[in-house]
């Protein structure tokens, strides 16, 4: 079985992020000897969304943490039964699965119970006794599998087995009250036994020794709805065998019942096993049926989860809890920032665009031809990132990959670019908390905790009517995530300017950077469109400064 590997983008994902990430997903997926899972760790924003709909592509699924998790484990096979299978059935599937307990499920296969070994070999002491037949729902089909026996009358037909269980080992004139009506009644090839246990209506005779019975008597027990059993096993054996023909309803432990799900952390399974007692552990889904089945080994064995990051390599915009994830591999086009990990990596950075620009660089380089969704997502992620080659971050290698991904996917890159942007930078019924979130990063710059989201749009003047409350959400948000600065770029693709509205420490410093006067905490900036190549050096400065 392949090796679940996470691929990943950072935090508040945008086009570049979650479309590296599936394509990078796609590329490990035919020429790893892992199982890539792509993840997101955000919402998906309108631009990207539109994207994933023209090529028809599902998002990565979203993950907010990398803990080790039930789902991770190469569990064991979930093993069910049901409430009216006999003990005998179960011990048996015990024994050949090495399993020390079983599930027991519903009609919906929704978990009911669960028998152990120790559950059937207590119950050998505590309720195996001549009435344990009776006080169970034990099906004619239960006993006729464990004693091998063949039925003589239709035993569909029969009275229910809720008498005690007798070894008619005595005369007729003897036999007294020792069988009453409903009994189940083991005997031999004695005649007058049999005819007598005919006439005290008793439920059940099993002939033992393979013997036979009279038909003037089968005819008399098929009147009286007594079912009649023929097998060979020996009187001993057919009595120390019945018992194990209730079902494990009636030793199955039903309350305070020790579960998993798929979902629950290793942190969480640990506790839970320290102060358990039993060898495996059944696995639910969030539908409540059993997926599969954990032991102690699985705890042993655990690794942690190897994750790729793409379009990042900054602790603070990937998972919250990386430390517990294992980083083999970063494919990234920002600058090399904090992330540590425990080995060498495949670490592939590159001053371009769009980290879409490398993987795709990666598909020519081992010679793969991209399909046209895949195709569709990278050229999409660089289309976006470079704003159309307006930002100063693209490059000719960009350019160049960007023609070469548009001929796969059958896309007109001008016409599909105003689609795409017209999409993605709609402000209509558009909450200033979605605006802030959206497209948003944070960066330790010079000992500085800085926030910076970045708005693109088509219409700036749209903007001037919720700036006030803009501003008010942001400082609400510095305050609550402790940032020393929050900087929102409000950016007009096509005029080529921004307003750059700003709160906390440095709103003077920045403005002063880009040669501009801070008023009502905003102000434009000509030419400004990129966030990591333009934006990031004047903080760094205004820092500084």
């Amino acid at each position: 079985m392949k090796e679940k590997i996470y691929i990943t983008g950072h935090r508040n994902p945008d086009t570049d992020s979650i479309c590296s990430t599936l394509a990078y997903s796609f590329l490990l997926e035919n020429r790893s000897e892992y199982d890539p899972q792509p993840i997101r760790l955000g919402e998906i924003n309108r631009e990207t969304q539109f994207v994933l709909d023209y090529f028809g592509v599902e998002p990565p699924r979203f993950k907010e943490s990398i803990k080790p998790q039930v789902r991770d484990f190469q569990m064991d096979k979930g093993i069910t039964i049901e409430e009216s299978l006999s003990l005998y059935k179960a011990l048996k599937l015990m024994s050949e699965s090495g399993i020390g307990n079983l599930p027991v499920v519903d009609e919906e296969k929704h978990l009911i119970g669960i028998v152990s070994l120790s559950d059937i070999t207590k119950s050998y002491m505590d309720i195996w006794d001549d009435g344990i037949l009776g006080r169970s729902n034990t099906t004619w089909e239960n006993i006729v599998d464990v004693l091998s026996a063949t039925p003589l009358t239709p035993p569909e037909n029969g009275r229910e087995f809720k008498g005690k269980i007798t070894i008619y080992a005595m005369h007729p004139e003897n036999i007294g009250d020792h069988i009453q009506e409903g009994d189940i009644v083991i005997l031999g090839d004695r005649y007058d036994a049999q005819r007598d246990a005919i006439e005290k209506d008793v439920s059940l005779i099993i002939l033992t020794g393979g013997f036979d019975m009279k038909e003037e008597y089968l005819e008399m027990a098929r009147k009286k709805r007594i079912t009649v059993l023929s097998t060979q096993f020996n009187s001993f054996m057919t009595a120390r065998l019945l018992p194990q023909a209730a079902p494990v309803e009636l030793v199955m432990s039903t309350e305070d019942l020790v579960v998993f799900y798929e979902d629950d952390t290793v942190d969480e399974v640990q506790a839970i096993m320290g102060d358990s007692r039993y060898r495996s552990y059944p696995v639910l889904d969030h539908k409540d049926h059993v997926i599969g089945s954990i032991s102690r080994y699985h705890l042993i064995n655990n690794s942690r989860k190897k994750l790729v990051l793409v379009d990042h390599n900054e602790k603070s915009q990937s998972i919250e809890d990386i430390e517990d994830g294992e980083i083999v591999e970063i494919i990234d086009h920002h600058r090399v920032a904090n992330i540590s990990t425990s080995g060498p990596v495949y670490f592939r950075n590159e001053p371009v665009g769009s980290t879409s620009t490398i993987i795709g660089k990666i598909f020519m380089e081992k010679g793969l031809r991209p399909p046209k969704a895949i195709a569709g997502l990278l050229a999409s992620a660089i289309i976006s990132d470079t704003l159309l080659f307006r930002s100063p971050t693209a490059t000719p290698e960009d350019k160049r990959v960007l023609n070469i991904l548009a001929k796969i996917a059958n896309i007109d890159i001008e016409k599909y670019a105003m689609e795409m942007f017209r999409a993605g930078t709609s402000l209509e019924g558009v909450q200033p908390e979605e605006l802030l979130n959206a497209d948003v990063k944070e960066f330790l710059i010079e000992g500085a905790s800085v926030r910076v989201a970045q708005v693109f749009t088509m219409d700036l003047e749209n903007i001037s009517g919720i700036k006030e409350d803009l501003f008010r959400e942001m400082e609400m948000i510095r305050k609550e995530k402790r940032n020393d600065s929050f900087f929102l770029i409000l950016t007009d693709i096509f005029k080529e300017v921004s307003e750059v509205v700003t709160t906390g420490k440095y709103q003077e410093e920045l403005a002063r950077e880009f040669d501009q006067k801070l008023e009502e905490n905003s102000f434009v900036a000509p030419g400004l469109l990129s966030r990591k190549k333009q934006m990031l050096p004047k903080i760094k400065d205004a820092i500084l400064s």
